[in-house]
Order: C-alpha cells, then sequence, then structure tokens
C-alpha cells in the first residue's frame, strides 16, 4: 500500500467528517435561527423546501459536473458553497434572503457530497478492498461533533452571527487541508463528455439507496417525534432515539467494509436489511419508551452499511466514469431522503404517526430483493 493512498484515505475522511459537521451546525441550531430571524412556520418551511430545492439542483448537475473538472476540484468547490452557506443564513435579513441561502448551503451539501464520494470510490480502487462504509462513518462522526458544538453554543447563550462565520472558516480550512492530501491526476472518465444516460445496471443500485435513505430519513426526521407523541417518552428520552441510532451506525460503518470482504456485498446487505426491519418492528411494537429506543439503535444497526456498499457498487459497475454513476445513484439516494418526511407526514395525518411509520419497514423491505444486483462481475477485492 503506497503513502499516497494512506493520505488520500486520510485526506477523505477528513472531507467526510467536514461535510456531517457542516450541515449539523446549520440542523441543530434552526430554532435558533428561526428565532432571530422573526420567521413563521410557513416561511421556515418554504426556506427548508429551498434547502431541498438547492439540494436536487446540485444533484442532477454533480455528474457534468465531475466528468468536466474532477473530484478534487470539485471538493473545494463544493466545501466553499456549502461553509459559505452557513454565515450566509446567519446574516440574512429577511426571508426571501434565508430561502437563497438555504439554497446555497443545499448545492454546497450535495456537490460535496457527491464530490468527495466520488474521490472515495477512487481511493478504495486504489486499495483494492472495500473501504467505502469506513468514509460514511466519518459523516456521522462529523455529524456528532457537529451537533455537540451547537448544543455548547446554545447553552453559552453565542448567537448563530458569531457561531456559524466561526464554524465556516474552521470547516473550510480542514476541508482544504483534506483535500490537499487527495490522489492527483485526472479522475478516471474526466474530460469525456459532460452528459450520458447511465447504464442499466445503476438502476436497481439507485433504487437501494432510495430505500435506505427513506429508512434512515424515517429515523432522522421523526424519532424523537414519534417517542414523545405515540410512547408519551420525556423530552430528554425523546432525544435518545436519534443518539442511539447514530451510534450504532458509526459502529457499524467502522467495521462494515471489513465484513463485506469476507461475506460479500449481496449477503451483507441481505443481513443488514433483515435486521432493519426487525428493528423497526421493536419500534412499532414495543409497549415501552426504553424498548423503542432501543429498537432505533437496531434499525441504525441494520442501515448504515447500505447506502455505502450501493455507491461503491455503483462506481465499479461503471468503471469508465465513477464519478457520474455515483452522482446518478446519489441523486436517487436523496430524492428518497426529500419524499420520505412529505410521505410519512402526510400519512400520519389520515392513519396516525405509528402507522405511517410502517411505510418504512415497507420500503426497507424491498431491499432484500434488490440485493442480487450488487453482484459485480470482476476480480473480488482482496489484496
Amino acid at each position: 500500500m503506497t503513502e499516497d493512498l494512506r493520505r488520500a484515505r486520510r485526506g477523505v475522511s477528513v472531507v467526510f467528517a467536514v461535510c456531517g459537521a457542516a450541515f449539523a451546525t446549520w440542523l441543530a441550531r434552526v430554532p435558533a435561527v428561526q428565532e432571530q430571524l422573526g420567521l413563521t412556520t410557513g416561511q421556515l418551511a418554504t426556506g427548508l423546501f429551498g434547502l431541498a430545492l438547492g439540494s436536487v439542483v446540485a444533484l442532477v448537475a454533480a455528474g457534468a459536473l465531475l466528468t468536466r473538472i474532477g473530484s478534487r476540484a470539485a471538493v473545494v468547490l463544493g466545501a466553499i458553497i456549502l461553509c459559505g452557506g452557513l454565515p450566509l443564513v446567519a446574516f440574512a435579513w429577511s426571508a426571501p434572503v434565508f430561502v437563497a441561502a438555504l439554497v446555497v448551503l443545499g448545492v454546497g451539501n450535495s456537490l460535496l457530497d457527491v464530490a468527495m464520494n466520488a474521490h472515495a470510490a477512487r481511493v478504495e480502487e486504489g486499495y483494492c478492498r472495500p473501504i467505502f462504509a469506513g468514509f460514511h462513518a466519518f459523516w456521522n462522526i462529523g455529524g456528532l461533533a457537529g451537533s455537540g458544538v451547537d448544543a455548547l453554543m446554545e447553552a453559552l447563550h453565542v448567537p448563530v452571527a458569531v457561531h456559524f462565520p466561526i464554524a465556516a472558516a474552521v470547516l473550510l480550512a480542514l476541508a482544504l487541508w483534506g483535500r490537499a492530501r487527495f490522489l492527483t491526476g485526472a479522475d478516471r472518465g474526466q474530460g469525456d463528455a459532460a452528459f450520458a444516460w447511465p447504464s442499466r445496471a445503476l438502476v436497481p443500485l439507485g433504487v437501494i439507496a432510495f430505500c435506505g435513505f427513506v429508512a434512515e430519513g424515517a429515523v432522522n426526521s421523526w424519532s424523537a417525534v414519534y417517542l414523545a407523541d405515540v410512547t408519551g417518552a420525556t423530552p430528554a428520552l425523546a432525544s435518545l432515539g436519534y443518539f442511539a441510532f447514530s451510534g450504532t451506525m458509526i459502529a457499524v460503518r467502522l467495521v462494515a467494509d471489513r465484513v463485506v470482504a469476507r461475506a460479500g456485498a449481496v449477503r451483507f446487505v441481505r443481513v443488514a436489511t433483515t435486521i432493519a426491519v426487525l428493528g423497526f418492528a421493536v419500534v412499532l411494537f414495543a409497549p415501552w419508551p426504553v424498548a423503542v429506543v432501543s429498537g432505533f439503535a437496531v434499525v441504525g444497526l441494520g442501515v448504515a452499511g447500505i447506502v455505502p456498499i450501493a455507491w461503491s457498487v455503483a462506481s465499479r459497475k461503471q468503471a469508465d466514469a465513477p464519478g457520474r454513476a455515483v452522482a446518478a445513484v446519489a441523486a436517487c439516494g436523496y430524492l428518497g431522503f426529500l419524499v420520505e418526511p412529505v410521505l410519512v407526514g402526510a400519512l400520519a395525518t389520515r392513519i396516525g404517526l405509528h402507522w405511517a411509520l410502517s411505510s418504512a419497514v415497507v420500503v426497507t423491505f424491498g431491499i432484500l430483493f434488490l440485493a442480487p444486483s450488487l453482484r459485480v462481475r470482476e476480480p473480488a477485492l482482496t489484496r
């Protein structure tokens, strides 16, 4: 293993952590931003739609951009836009400016996400063994770190106008430090035609990513609300649902690559999907809040490796342009992240949140039937 590959692995890991921390910095202080700007619930919802819109636009354009400029340059561009979006949100002086700032934040987050995953695929190819899930563990670690700093800033009553610019400067510096350790030279497929239809082999991988993000989004968006409203948990206990989910996600992603190398992607995802479904069953049928928190932890054990494996396999199934392949599958995945809150929210108004959350179980279960698409006809990554 060359030192360049080791350095690149460390650099990509840092960039993943930066991406997770930057998004968590915004997410955990939404109430503070709303209070500072005096936003109504409707204005906040419009801003969140702008965030989603920016994310989708960037995902659609990411494949062509990566083909043009490569993952190294795209990471720098994405980091600048994402980190630049934080002070824009903090200093927004009106609701329209706030919406525009969140569009910028969404563009930067998606562009950085796709670019860093594309370079992660290049590093994994050099390692000749699975290491993709480990990168995603650093996204979760960064997210928890960002949330922890946010909690400290709230406790110290530090305004977002001070917090966000400082966080942006620190995170951008870390991203540039990580990018400086990336592999040199052009990515495979860089300089080809900017637009090309994804291969048919990527379609089921996109669906797997969609289903995986629906499962993740269900816990992200609804775990605290479910614990409070359905089980009667205290606010402190309700917050532990997402914490337990994130903790098991990190633990699994740190070891998933070794398991995949031994068991194969298909078997791993089948077992992981079964565990996730069982976790959701505990959530839906357990009578005590503590048991429901444990159920969310089990869901984290199951879903942790599904999306990283889908992205890794996509880069190998379209090896002539792995960046474009990752972008295509990522777009499908993030569509699930955007659809899930709307789907569960709409169902909850009609049948209640308890049964609405079961929609995530149905979607997750579908991954079992798509798992065979994760086979790659190439020499196994064993070195």
